[in-house]
């Protein structure tokens, strides 16, 4: 990309390419965004028809059996219907969560394959993501990204516990030492800011895994914190410009919550330009991290030219070449 074209990058231009490639490729990234947004808005009524009932009804039998005479004849009932309304409550739970992350999982894999496509030596000029460019990337590569995404989400989740741990913390800090207790919060607050930053080190790593065959895993987050070394705005850049943009959706949901009991028609469309728009963040997501991992690989590639004294060339506009 930019050191083939003899210029850095631009700093907001991942994000442009997270907009454009989309809209060139839309034969590969509409059908992706139609999976997306169709995946979300099961979720959605998964969570309405099925989790949160169980979880209203779960509530109300803790607060029957606190009510009741642990002596009386209900009681038993009351017990033995909170215990199944909560097994019923994880295991909805459990479910949608599943199909969040593996259904999710594939929907974001094929993305970044149909992103690499568009990026690739092959895809020219035009960045124009085609199905056999995607089919191509992902042919003989598929484990890697599911490995990746796997060590990904171990890693997020440890770093997560151990935010949780440290916050739990607070609780006996406060009648034992202050000092402890500001060291940590402030541990908590960095922990939590490094887990916005290895969410983006593992979404580089994911397209490392699909552009690079053979490295996955550790490997490719390992790749992905090296390529990012130094191009660390950019990254603060992508998380303010995806919590924006889903920010700016949420809106949507809120009217669709609001029309519902109006208009049933008005609702519905409320809450399809909702799951459209979700996928549309998450398409451009995807998009403009692929972008922004070829640009850090790019100026990785001319950083280590340059150090071993290598030259590299520029077209100028007479049609000569200048040595740069």
């Amino acid at each position: 990309m930019a050191a083939a074209a003899g210029a850095p990058p631009g700093f907001f231009s991942f994000l442009k390419h997270g907009v454009l490639v989309p809209a060139r490729g839309r034969g590969v990234f509409l059908p992706l965004l139609a999976l997306t947004a169709a995946l979300a808005g099961a979720l959605l009524l998964a969570n309405s028809l099925a989790v949160q009932p169980r979880a209203v009804a779960a509530l109300l039998d803790a607060d029957a059996v606190s009510r009741a005479d642990p002596a009386s004849a209900a009681y038993p009932k009351l017990v033995r219907r909170f215990r199944d309304d909560l097994r019923g409550l994880l295991l909805d739970a459990a479910a949608c969560v599943a199909a969040a992350v593996v259904a999710g999982s594939a929907i974001k894999i094929a993305t970044v394959f149909g992103a690499v496509a568009a990026f690739s030596p092959a895809g020219g000029e035009d960045r124009r993501a085609t199905v056999s460019g995607l089919i191509g990337a992902a042919r003989g590569n598929v484990w890697g990204p599911v490995l990746t995404i796997a060590f990904g989400y171990v890693l997020e989740v440890v770093c997560a516990a151990a935010i949780v741990a440290m916050a739990m913390l607070v609780v006996p800090l406060l009648e034992y030492s202050l000092l402890l207790l500001f060291l940590d919060a402030m541990a908590v607050l960095l922990a939590s800011l490094f887990l916005v930053y290895l969410t983006v080190v593992c979404a580089v790593a994911l397209a490392v895994s699909a552009a690079e065959p053979g490295r996955r895993g550790a490997g490719a987050v390992s790749r992905a914190w090296r390529l990012m070394s130094g191009k660390n705005a950019q990254a603060v850049l992508y998380v303010v410009a995806t919590f924006a943009l889903a920010a700016a959706v949420s809106p949507v949901y809120t009217l669709a919550l609001r029309w519902w009991p109006r208009s049933a028609p008005a609702g519905i469309a409320a809450g399809v330009a909702y799951v459209l728009l979700l996928g549309a963040v998450e398409v451009f997501s995807v998009a403009a991290v692929t972008a922004y991992y070829f640009e850090c690989r790019d100026m990785k590639q001319v950083e280590e030219d340059m150090a071993a004294g290598h030259h590299h060339y520029t077209k100028l506009s007479n049609g000569d070449e200048a040595n740069i």
